[in-house]
């Protein structure tokens, strides 16, 4: 009994790898739809920070999430073949700095907006340096210093896994979101459904 019981198991699992490996071809039209269907996903908006001054990168992101609170772990997604990737993988220190409402004009930099890239993105704001080199946005909703634990290359965009090893949380602020391509402010007078 054991011994069947285990061939189901093995033949479950190559089952499974047979289908994870299958390529299906998307559909006509399925990526513009996609990206349709994402426009309708809210998003808190952060800046990641990488580099050293006076050669510092970083972009404007919205994935951005907790993947693990014991131990504490965070995840962000990063295009291939941005600027800010190659430096994340050289320096393997990163920061994380969620805006506030009033700090639009941070998230235009970092998106590269009006053609601004890498230590030209800092200007025009308050920002910190700690001790390894991470730049921290003063007046930031929270910021935190992650080093790069595992970073996992899928398709175009990489997966970066963080371990924080400085995190602060200050601000009482509205958030700044970005939903259905426009940035928009929320804050504690937004009232949930539910409530």
């Amino acid at each position: 009994m054991l011994e069947q019981q285990e061939k189901i198991r093995l033949l479950k699992r190559s089952s499974l790898w047979i289908i994870s490996m299958a390529h299906v071809s998307p559909e006509p039209g399925s990526l513009a739809r996609l990206t349709e269907a994402m426009r309708h996903l809210a998003g808190g908006v952060a800046v990641i920070t990488v580099g050293k001054p006076p050669e510092r990168s970083g972009y404007t992101g919205t994935a951005v999430f907790s993947l693990s609170i014991n131990p504490e772990r965070i995840v962000i997604s990063i295009g291939r073949q941005s600027s800010s990737y190659s430096v994340i993988r050289q320096h393997g220190l990163f920061g994380v700095n969620i805006l506030s409402a009033g700090q639009q004009h941070v998230a235009d930099l970092f998106a590269g907006r009006g053609g601004v890239k890498g230590e030209a993105r800092y200007q025009g704001a308050e920002w910190i340096v700690t001790p390894r080199g991470v730049s921290l946005l003063v007046g930031a909703l929270a910021t935190a210093e992650f080093r790069v634990e595992e970073i996992i290359e899928r398709h175009s965009h990489a997966i970066v896994i963080g371990e924080p090893l400085a995190i602060s949380a200050t601000s009482d602020s509205d958030a700044l979101i970005y939903w259905r391509s426009a940035y928009r402010a929320v804050g504690s007078g937004v009232r949930l459904a539910a409530e």
